[in-house]
């Protein structure tokens, strides 16, 4: 599912959770390079054990319905960890221009909490400074844990290019054998 398609519920962040690691607003125009960076640590930080999605919210308009939420990231991260509670209960993190909010199952988590509170907020809209804050606050969070990850943006963008290339090493391997499969059919009607 897209965060475009998402946008649809009233709520478009608990939608896109149930499935994916991380909902970034679709309005914050985030590099890509930025978002695997994202997605790198939280994968890196659940293959250590310590398992986190994280919304990006960066203004009133990613919260469909709940615009009351806005500029409340401890009270959406509650609200939106309870909506995701049947599927996920684990911890969730959510970024906001103006702070940090986390809960792990519906409820507030204020050691963690209180490690969110040390940090700056991002305090702008700017897509690609809230998703620099998630990944600070995620490497705040994983070191206070115990399970510090070091995820540098170029080993993200090098898993980026061999996941790439990669595809395209099938994809020629398949055309290869399409065009094969094609040639010897084609040789056995012209023989018959």
């Amino acid at each position: 599912m897209t965060a475009r398609a998402a946008q649809a519920d009233g709520d478009p962040a608990s939608d896109y959770l149930l499935s994916q690691q991380a909902f970034v607003s679709p309005n914050a125009r985030v590099s890509s390079s930025d978002t695997m960076q994202l997605l790198a640590l939280l994968t890196a930080a659940r293959e250590r054990g310590y398992t986190i999605r994280v919304a990006v919210i960066q203004s009133r308009y990613d919260l469909g319905a709940v615009t009351v939420l806005d500029k409340k990231p401890r009270l959406y991260a509650r609200f939106l960890s309870q909506e995701l509670r049947f599927i996920y209960k684990k911890r969730l993190l959510v970024v906001m221009p103006n702070g940090y909010g986390i809960a792990n199952g519906g409820r507030p988590v204020p050691a963690e909490q209180a490690v969110l509170d040390r940090l700056s907020p991002a305090g702008t809209l700017d897509g690609g400074a809230l998703v620099a804050a998630a990944v600070t606050a995620l490497r705040a969070l994983t070191a206070h844990a115990g399970v510090p990850i070091a995820v540098t943006r170029s080993s993200g963008d090098n898993t980026t290019r061999n996941r790439i290339a990669a595809a395209c090493a099938v994809a020629v391997l398949l055309l290869l054998l399409a065009g094969g499969w094609t040639y010897g059919r084609r040789r056995a009607r012209q023989r018959t």
